[in-house]
This record gives structure tokens, sequence and C-alpha cells, in this order.
């Protein structure tokens, strides 16, 4: 082709520049939009081929050869031309029927050339036509045409023209004249433009090819570039979420590299200098001379892959690493590779494993029932302590044997596992261990397969409980068992004597409500409905009905007075809190009586309120008996007071005169002092006949009567001795007041007898109060620390002087004076204590 090419005498440069320029706008094409993964079978011509850098080649043709041009695709469209004849532009090409000629001829006169070839065939209009197919690889895209002309060696056949001209109306002289300007060729110059047109064929049938080839390969050269960036993204993304990083070393020009997950891992920037030295700084010190050491003898060949701490970040991690080292045939280190694999997660879970390993053996071993755990074959592989005692062998001894060996049956024993591993579980499998001693202990074996991660069953877990106690317990049960029914038969005789009792008692409790007065009374809370028994009816002055009367009518026949006390009694009864009250009634016909009431209420069990039940008892006689005794018992304990008063002055007279038998000043003083004590006794007697109370005393009122009495009785006058009285009113029983009152006798007596020289003034000042007022009061000191301490002190009783204090030779409490003496034991009578100042007179202070 390229021969024939030469010597057509066509400008091959030309024919290259246009190619040329095709082919960069062809390249421009196919990256704007035609797609490289199309099959080149479904590739048209105009897809393939640039007609605005065609055309002006197939002009240039044209004006050198004079041969009409044109490149049409396989239906028949003209996609390029040059030397197009007026004859087919302004007639044939017109006309709808001869322009289907035209396109048939095109199609169908053209087709059957093969590729480097050419034929010429005379269209369906008589002009002749010579045609060579534009191939892109094995398939055909479309033709190079040369047409239409006449060879000059032929004569033309105007009457054939002039009559296709009628036939399809066209101007006959213009036909005609168009006609005459359709080129005559001879043979040999269509030939030389056919050789060129093949090659010219061929030129763009190899540069399309070409071109969609290595539009192709770019595309996938693209492809593979993008999965390779791909390939290394999820690369580096899988060694994030794998905590995996990588390394390549190249000793051959010293380079060392690391992926992003290994600086990450090491907490070395990217863009550091890599140095061994500076991998080994990163290296937990503890560890360093090891890692060291591995390293050196994995460049002697050892396998290399260890685990070890490494400090990043200011936090210890912990790191797998592995390598891949290559060696020269001198055995010498030329490259390697390797991973880092941050395992810190790993060994966190692998510790708190080892720690819950040792807590679930510790729950294991603190079990109080044997725990065994069986192997496929039915050997025993663990056991706990308990099993140790139950069957007397040790844990040695038991793991390997088979667990069936230790059991009164062992046929049993075995079936119960066996049936374990077919069923997933057993529970409550009754067996008895055979102790190495021959005693027995029956037990219930639960036990449930046990699986490895992949749900493999590789063992049976089993437990057991020991029911020797439930042993008896059935025994005993079956006994009761065994009775049963002789003493239902007794119950069902005793039920109905009751159920006859229970008719006779009904009768027996409305005739004993009566009598007693008491009337019982139920109420539903849920239906707001309640039951009274006769009696009640009678007591608030009702005809019995089938219902009672509802709580909120009843309420209204409570004295106004005692109205918000029952009510608020029925509400802490809902508060689960029964009451027992006394109240006033008005009854139906106007009478106010007095009753005792009791009620509760019942529970569900969710805590709520069902029922309400209770008694009411007419206690208005027994209210009118007790108010009129309580009369009688004031007047006799009064009387009572009257009479012991008497009886002390009595007692005290008959000391007066029997002191006036003697004329020994002690024997007198003694006699003084007895008058004085009984006379505080009967003073107390006094204040109660004349109070409102008939057991307590005011005993600040009767302090001051009785050293009023006291200095009188010592005939004091102007002696200059005065006395300051602190008294808080507080109310004593007689038991305190008493005792309390010839302590103060004898203290006070004392002071007046021995505080003060003759005819020198003085104080004696007594103070009373509660233990809480005492703080408050600036006159008093501070309490003792053995008195703070005690609950059970509640009152602080003063007596002081200022006199000349007691003499050194009178150890207190241990004294001979008797009316010491009597104050120590009266103290003690009452569980009080007693304190004694003497710095600057004479101060006791009593904790009671």
């Amino acid at each position: 082709m390229r021969k024939n090419l030469r010597n057509s005498g066509i400008d091959k440069k030309l024919v290259d520049d246009v190619l040329n320029q095709n082919e960069q706008r062809f390249r421009l094409k196919l990256e704007k939009g035609l797609s490289p993964a199309r099959a080149v079978e479904n590739l048209e011509l105009a897809e393939i081929i640039d007609v605005q850098a065609i055309q002006p080649l197939l002009d240039n043709f044209y004006k050198l050869t004079h041969i009409p041009i044109g490149l049409n695709d396989l239906k028949g469209n003209v996609l390029a031309g040059a030397g197009w004849q007026d004859i087919c532009t302004k007639f044939h090409r017109v006309h709808p029927v001869t322009c289907r000629h035209c396109v048939e001829s095109d199609i169908n006169l053209s087709s059957g050339v093969a590729p480097g070839e050419f034929k010429f065939y005379r269209c369906k209009n008589n002009m002749w036509d010579a045609v060579t197919p534009i191939m892109v690889g094995d398939h055909h895209v479309g033709y190079v045409f040369a047409g239409q002309f006449f060879f000059d060696d032929e004569p033309l056949n105007y009457e054939f023209f002039r009559a296709q001209a009628r036939k399809y109306g066209f101007n006959e002289e213009e036909y005609i004249a168009a006609l005459e300007k359709v080129p005559r060729l001879s043979r040999e110059a269509v030939d030389t433009g056919m050789a060129f047109f093949m090659t010219f064929a061929n030129m763009l049938s190899q540069l399309s090819y070409s071109n969609i080839k290595l539009a192709q390969l770019l595309e996938e050269r693209d492809v593979l570039v993008n999965v390779l960036q791909k390939t290394r993204e999820d690369f580096d993304r899988a060694q994030a979420v794998g905590n995996i990083g990588s390394w390549r070393l190249d000793l051959c020009n010293n380079v060392l590299t690391w992926s992003d997950e290994n600086h990450r891992i090491f907490g070395i920037p990217k863009g550091t200098h890599l140095t061994y030295e500076t991998f080994l700084s990163t290296i937990h010190p503890d560890d360093r001379e090891y890692v060291d050491g591995e390293w050196k003898e994995g460049m002697e060949g050892k396998p290399y892959d260890i685990e070890h701490r490494i400090i990043a970040d200011d936090k210890v991690k912990w790191v797998r690493e592995k390598a891949y080292l290559e060696f020269d045939r001198d055995g010498s280190l030329i490259a390697g590779f390797g991973i880092t694999q941050d395992i810190t997660e790993r060994k966190r879970a692998e510790e708190a494993l080892r720690l819950s390993n040792i807590y679930n053996r510790s729950l294991i071993e603190a079990s109080l029932d044997p725990l065994v755990t069986i192997g496929s074959d039915g050997k025993i592989t663990d056991v706990n302590n308990s099993t140790e005692i139950a069957t007397g062998y040790s844990r040695d001894e038991l793991i390997g044997t088979d667990f069936s060996d230790y059991f009164t049956e062992p046929e049993k024993a075995k079936e119960g596992y066996q049936r374990v591993f077919q069923e997933g579980l057993v529970r409550d499998y009754p067996l008895e261990i055979q102790h190495k001693d021959g005693h027995t202990t029956p037990v219930l074996y639960n036990a449930s397969v046990y699986k490895d991660e992949s749900g493999k069953v590789i063992g049976v877990f089993a437990s057991a409980r020991d029911i020797t106690e439930l042993k008896k317990a059935e025994k005993a049960l079956k006994k009761a068992h065994d009775n049963l029914e002789k003493l239902v038969e007794e119950r069902t005789g005793q039920l109905e004597k009751a159920y006859n009792s229970l008719k006779e008692s009904e009768k027996s409790l409305s005739e004993a409500q009566r009598m007693a007065h008491i009337g019982n009374w139920d109420w539903d809370t849920f239906t707001n409905r309640s039951y009274w028994s006769d009696e009640l009816y009678r007591i608030f002055g009702f005809t019995p009905r089938k219902f009672g009367l509802p709580y909120s009518e009843a309420l209204n026949y409570i004295h106004p007075d005692d109205r918000d006390h029952m009510n608020n009694a029925v509400k802490r009864a809902f508060n689960g809190e029964p009451y027992e009250i006394d109240y006033r009634i008005i009854s139906a016909d106007g009478t106010e009586r007095v009753v005792h009431a009791q009620g509760e209420v019942i529970f569900n069990e969710e805590n709520n309120p069902i029922k309400m039940r209770g008694t009411v008892q007419d206690i208005t006689e027994r209210k009118k008996a007790e108010e009129a005794l309580e009369k009688i018992q004031e007047t006799h304990i009064k009387e009572i007071h009257h009479r012991i008063k008497n009886n002390l002055q009595v007692i005290s007279s008959l000391l007066s005169l029997e002191a006036e038998k003697f004329s020994d000043e002690k024997m007198l003083e003694s006699f003084r002092e007895s008058q004085n004590r009984v006379a505080s006794m009967a003073l107390i007697h006094e204040e109660l006949y004349k109070g409102n109370e008939l057991d307590t005393l005011d005993f600040a009122a009767y302090l001051q009567k009785l050293t009023a009495d006291l200095f009188d009785s010592y005939n004091l006058g102007d002696s200059g001795i005065s006395l300051k009285l602190d008294l808080e009113k507080i109310h004593l029983d007689m038991d305190i007041a008493i005792p309390l009152g010839i302590i103060v006798n004898e203290l006070v007596s004392n002071s007046l007898k021995h505080a003060f020289s003759a005819g020198k003034a003085g104080e004696i000042h007594i103070s009373f109060c509660k233990k809480e007022s005492f703080a408050a009061n600036d006159d008093i000191p501070g309490p003792c620390p053995f008195c703070t301490g005690k609950n059970n002190l509640h009152y602080i009783l003063t007596v002081a002087d200022n006199g000349k204090g007691i003499p050194e030779e009178i150890k207190f409490p241990n004294t001979d004076s008797l009316g010491l003496q009597l104050v120590n034991l009266l103290v003690e009578q009452i569980d009080g204590y007693i304190e004694l100042k003497s710095d600057s007179g004479t101060k006791f202070t009593i904790w009671f």
C-alpha cells in the first residue's frame, strides 16, 4: 500500500500532517466524551474520525486529482467529501427516489469489498463509483468512496440521462449541463487514486485502532492508579483499625520507612529521621536490653517475633513486633520488612482474664457443694475442695479418673453425664456419693454442657447438692402423710362440732355483748357497706337493720367536741396504727353517752386497705363510777396526808416535852434536830393536803416555808444572817421530796449552827433548778465532769454559806457527823451525787 502511495505521486508529508492533526484532535475527542471502555464493534465512524481535520485533506486531494471523494458510514451517511458534482447535489440527492438510489448504491452495491482492496460499481443513477472499506481492527466501520465519474474510454449515453430527467421531472437542459461537468477519468488515473484511497483508508483504520487502544490503556492505567491509591488508603485504614503498623528497611540504599500507623504507635512524628537508635529510645527501660538482644539475634537468622513495652506520648504501651529479613548469599542482611501491632488492649484483656480466672476459681472453691468438670470421655478434668471432702480423695487423685467411680450406682452416674452430652443439661439427678471411708452422701446433681468459642461442646459442668436433711424431711413428711387421713377424719368431726358450737356461740356472743354493752362492726372500704351487731344498734339508739350506718353518717352522732379526735384516730388506722380511744356520742334519742372504741384496718398483699373492723363499748356507767371513786380516793388521800401531818406534829410535841427533862446542851440539840427533821416531813404532808395535787409537790414553795421555819426554830432574830433563794418552780413526787427536804433541813441547820461566829453576819444561799437552766445561771459554777455525762441527772440543788467553812478534821463524805452521814445516805437513796467545796465558806451541790 505504501508503494502504491509512493507511486501515486501524492504528497506523503501532506497526508502525514493531516493524519497527525487528526490524531491530536481524535485524542481530544476521546478525552471529551468517547469512552474507551466501549467495545470496538459498537463504535461508529463518526466517533473515531475528526471530520474537520480530514476535510482539508480531501479538498487538496481533489484539486490534484479531480477525482470526487467521500467518507461514508455503514448507514450511507456522508461524513466528509470533495468534488461532489452538481448532478448529485442539485438533482440525484434532491429527488427522493434518486436520493434513495444513491443511498442504496452506497450501502448495497459497495458491500463485499475486502480490506486492502477496492471495487468499481455503477450506481443506480448510471454513474461510476469506486469504494474501499475502512476497518478498525477486524470491524468494518465505513467506506472511502471515489465518484461519481465516467471512464474516458466509454461513450456517454445521453438518451438514457434525458429519459431519466423526464422520468424524475428534472430540467432536461440543466440536467444535461450538469452531466457534462462529471469528470471523465482514465482507468490508470482511477487505479492510482484508488491506491491512495486504500492506503488512506488503511492509515485511518490503523490510527483509529491505535488511538482507541491507547485510550483504553490510558483509562486502564487511570483505573489501576485509582485502585492502587484506594488500596493504599484502605491499607492505611486497615492498619489504623487493626493497630498494626509496618516498616521497610533497604540497607542497599540505607533507607528506613515507616507507615503512618507505625509513627502513631511509637508517637514519633512523620518526617523524623529514622534510625535504629530512634526506635530503641522508645523501648521501655526494663525491656530495652531484651529487645536489642533479640534484634541482634534476628540479624543472624533467628526468627524475630517478640512482645515488649514502649513509652509513647508518656504512656506505656504493649506491642508485638515481627520481622521478615532478607540476606544475600554471604548471609549479610540486605533488606527487611516488619510489622508492629499495638497489643495494649489485648494485654489488658489478658490481665483482666487472669484476674477473672482467679476470681472465678475463688468462687468455685467457696462453694459448699461439690463441683466437677467432666470431659467427653467421662473423665474428671477438675474439682473443687468440696468434692475432695465429699469423696475423701485429693484433687490430683480425682483428675483423670472416671466420674462414675465415686458413686454407689456407677452405671446410673454414667448414664447421667451421658444424658447431659445428649440433651445439654440435667436437673436434680439423684445419686449417692461413695466416700473413701465407706459412708455415703445423698445428692441431687445439676449439670450442663460448656462450649468453646466456636460453640463446640468440650465438657460438662456438674454441681451436687447435699440432700441429707431433705431426705430426713421427706421421711418425716411420709410419716405425717400416713396419719393425714386419720387426722382429716378427726378434723372433719371436730369441724362439725365446731360449726354447731359456732351457732351456739353466735347466740352466746350476742347475749354477752348485750350484757357487757359491747357492739362490734365491720366496714368494707370498697363497697362502703358496714355491718353492725345488735348491741351496737342499741348503744346508738337505733333499731337493727341489714346494713349499719356508713362512716360519714355515724360520725354525725359523735359529740362535736370529740369528732376530730375520732376522725384523726381513723386516719391513723389507715396508716397501719390501730386505735383504742374513749369519746362521747349523742344517741338517736338525744342522750349523751361515753364509749370505749377499738379499731384496726385490714390490708391486702399489696398493702392496700380492704376492710376496717372494731368494737364499741358503752362505758357511761363505768365512767360515772370512776369519777365517784376518784373523788373518794382524793378525799381519802388528803385525809391520810392530814393524819400523817398530825401524827408527825404529835411526835414533834413529844420530843419537845421530852427535851424539857434534860439540861445538857448536846442532848437538847439532838432533840431540836430530831424535831426539825420531823417538821420537814410534816410540812410536806401539810402542803400535799392543802394543794390540788395528791402525789406531787411544788418544791420551791416548800423550801421557802421550810427555811423560814428553820430560821424561826433557831431564834436568829437580828443576828445578821440572811437567806437568799434562787428557786425554779418544779414539782417532785413524795419519794424524792421527803428525803430531799430532810437533806435541806440538815444542811441549813449545819450552816445556822456552825458556819458563823457569834455576832458575825453572813448569808445562806439556796439554789434549785433543772440541769438545762444550770449553764444559763452565771452565779453558779460549771457542772462536774462526772455529772454531765449522766443522762438521768435532771435537777441541781445547791446549799451554800459564806461562813468559816468545815473544819479540816471533818473528812467528807467519810465523817462521824450523824447529820452528814444522814445526808449521804439520803443522796444515795434518790440516786444522786453530792459535791462539797469549802474554799470560801461551805457549798454543797446535789445532782439528782
